[in-house]
């Protein structure tokens, strides 16, 4: 059935007949689930708003491997945790989830997530005492691969996981390793090791950039058209976006939107994104909430998408202490939707729709804190994660 078939049957099944009910009330769940895994994952993102029935049913774990995939929910991280991982799910439940799958693991650390995979640090038993292991799991499929040792022992800015099925079924690890530089008080980035699942092997380089960089103090890295991309600090000061490639080789950096607070870059539709806050002429508000994206990767040239009024998104509250109250989740792959967190009494895991204005409290994360990993299921089966 062609896309736009399908989409107009939805539309026409919504008008009532003579009956009290619709005639999408009258399909039957398995119908509709036929129905649905016909649509691109974009619509099915849509239609979960059509009702509360549709929205359990698209999320319903034993119809989701006939679905487009989309946003499932968000991870947890940044703490060791021997019960298993907080996962909260597009509803607003939360529970603990924990790869059982894994052998001989006592505590697990989530690093990443990327397209359905996770990368966990692990304790195993060895010859001198526990070491730390990566591995990257499939938990849709229960498929797991330990990496083998990168040889490097020393501080990194960050570690994270590079997948898109949509181009290769390998997967890549990036390590950005660093060393403090003293007249800057702050770390420099000193090369860069990949592991390449097409391989089964790590390749190092060392340093080509420009000047010092070292990771920005933001919760995001994206990886897209071969780049892992993330917000840097070029020698102390100046804000861009750095990129580096899958051979760990090619770097680049390019300017990003000037002037903006608590920066936040994402992947979403296929294009980067690149979000923050404008505090206007009072330092002591927060005027406006932007959303630029890059639609034109060549020319580098942001394109501002969404602006809108912080005390809307924020509840009517103009005066908001971004680094202590606030804290970005993800931008939807798939929609404009953005995720969030408010931290006055309680951390509140929010929702803000770009296309309606419209501002959604999903639930309360209680002692939660960042970062929170995207997850979008992957029900295929990768020869990467085969022991």
């Amino acid at each position: 059935m062609e896309n736009g078939r399908v989409s107009a049957r939805i539309r026409s099944s919504s008008s009532p007949p003579s009956g009290s009910e619709t005639a999408a009330e009258r399909l039957t769940d398995d119908l509709l689930i036929e129905i649905l895994s016909r649509v691109p994952a974009r619509s099915l993102c849509r239609f979960q708003c059509v009702s509360k029935h549709w929205l359990g049913l698209i999320n319903d774990r034993s119809y989701r491997r006939k679905l487009p995939q989309t946003l499932a929910g968000f991870y947890d991280a940044g703490q060791l945790l021997d019960s298993g991982v907080l996962f909260t799910n597009i509803l607003g439940s939360r529970h603990l989830t924990y790869p059982a799958f894994l052998p001989g693991r006592r505590l697990v650390f989530l690093l990443d997530s990327c397209h359905g995979l996770l990368l966990f640090s692990s304790y195993v038993a060895g010859d001198h005492g526990d070491e730390i292991r990566y591995v990257v799991c499939n938990p849709a499929t229960e498929e797991w691969a330990e990496l083998p040792d990168s040889g490097y022992s020393g501080d990194a800015s960050s570690i994270n996981l590079c997948f898109d099925p949509a181009v290769s079924p390998h997967f890549y690890v990036f390590c950005l390793p660093v060393v403090e530089v003293e007249d800057q008080h702050g770390f420099c980035i000193t090369g860069v090791h990949v592991y390449s699942s097409e391989t089964g092997s790590w390749v190092h380089n060392e340093k080509r950039w420009s000047g010092n960089i070292d990771v920005a103090n933001d919760p995001s890295i994206v990886y897209l058209n071969g780049y892992l991309h993330f917000c840097a600090i070029v020698d102390g000061s100046a804000r861009r976006l750095a990129a580096v490639d899958k051979e760990g080789a090619a770097r680049t950096d390019f300017r990003v939107p000037d002037d903006l607070d608590v920066c936040f870059i994402q992947q979403s539709q296929g294009c980067l994104h690149y979000a923050g806050f404008d505090r206007g002429d009072n330092d002591d508000d927060v005027d406006q909430l932007l959303d630029y994206v890059l639609k034109d990767y060549d020319s580098k040239e942001w394109i501002l998408k969404h602006s809108v009024e912080t005390s809307h998104v924020f509840g009517g509250r103009h005066a908001v202490s971004l680094y202590e109250d606030f804290d970005w989740i993800a931008i939807h792959p798939e929609c404009n939707l953005i995720f969030f967190t408010l931290a006055w009494e309680d951390i509140t895991f929010m929702c803000y729709d770009m296309d309606h204005g419209q501002v959604k409290v999903i639930c309360n994360l209680e002692e939660s804190k960042p970062p929170y990993f995207p997850y979008v299921p992957l029900y295929e089966e990768l020869q990467s994660l085969h022991k």
